[in-house]
């Protein structure tokens, strides 16, 4: 029971990080900060910071078998950087919150591929839980303003994409630190991510943005409070809770957003949405009612003692 506790405080914490950043994100965007940018040097700042730190002082932990490396690969490129890329993409062509409903068919898709894998009971509570956190999220968005959902082929497209990532990540993720120590798994998703970014937007089109060391300031307290912090703590998170009850609990993310999105650029929510937002609470609640008997909380994985190891010198 503690290890479960444990574990939804960390995912609570990082949808929370998320759901300020979120707002951030929109007021930084509204004062010319290009969105792939800003999308990009969030991941990009959290892996410069996060690697001088583990080559001084951790650098056991930089140690994967070769075998592993298009693991790390698939979790970085489909799960940190395809995610945030196909999030923002479905933005462009639709709006926030379009985007934020059809990313958040996740936990839908989640449910399917574990149930069918068998990795997980697809039980009616969990089945519940999912419904009501997805009415949960379309309300607190959405609101009773049906107009706010646009979508077009690109769009819907990206939108769904955008949902196969985040599903992904978190039954990627579930199987990876099973492995390895959760630190190892960050580091080198956050490497293999700026590594993506590099060939999308190069570095010498950032430069020709031509921002000065206080924009750059900004974006480096971006990358800590909606990348490096939420990051960590859900990773953490992930180690006690099966990828179903991760993904759905973090639904409370579009809660925080529309919470501090009233509290700081004054976006006051309509009665249905914070109806909304109290459904989301009710299917986190639901979650509690029974865990699966057998689920044992993961512990952190060690650098495997592999014949050729990779590490970083």
């Amino acid at each position: 029971m503690r290890h479960r506790f444990r574990g939804y405080l960390f995912i609570l914490g990082g949808a929370l990080f998320w759901g300020v950043s979120a707002t951030v994100a929109r007021f930084l965007i509204t004062r010319q900060f290009e969105t792939l940018i800003l999308v990009q040097m969030r991941i990009t700042i959290s892996c410069l910071i996060l690697l001088p730190f583990f080559l001084a002082f951790r650098p056991r932990l930089l140690r994967v078998a070769r075998g592993d490396l298009l693991d790390f690969a698939l979790l970085g490129i489909i799960g940190a950087a395809g995610s945030n890329f196909t999030y923002y993409f479905a933005i462009q062509e639709t709006n926030v919150a379009t985007a934020i409903l059809m990313q958040y068919l996740a936990p839908v898709l989640v449910l399917v591929y574990t149930a069918a894998t068998r990795e997980e009971k697809l039980t009616p509570l969990k089945v519940t839980a999912g419904v009501v956190s997805l009415a949960g999220c379309f309300l607190a968005i959405a609101g009773r303003d049906l107009s706010v959902i646009r979508l077009s082929t690109a769009g819907l497209a990206s939108g769904i994409a955008s949902a196969f990532c985040w599903g992904f990540t978190n039954v990627w993720l579930r199987r990876m630190v099973k492995k390895y120590h959760v630190w190892t798994c960050i580091i080198w998703s956050f490497i293999f991510a700026s590594i993506f970014w590099l060939f999308v937007n190069p570095p010498w089109t950032i430069a020709a943005a031509g921002y000065d060391a206080e924009a750059w300031g900004v974006l480096a307290l971006v990358a800590v409070i909606s990348v490096l912090i939420p990051h960590s703590l859900y990773f953490t998170g992930v180690r006690y809770l099966t990828a179903s009850r991760a993904i759905i609990t973090a639904t409370f993310e579009p809660v925080v957003a529309i919470g501090t999105a009233a509290l700081f650029i004054r976006e006051i929510p309509e009665p249905v949405q914070i109806g909304g937002a109290v459904l989301v609470l009710v299917a986190i609640a639901i979650l509690q009612i029974k865990h699966e008997t057998d689920l044992e909380p993961v512990e952190p994985g060690t650098p495997p003692e592999a014949k050729a190891p990779v590490h970083i010198p």
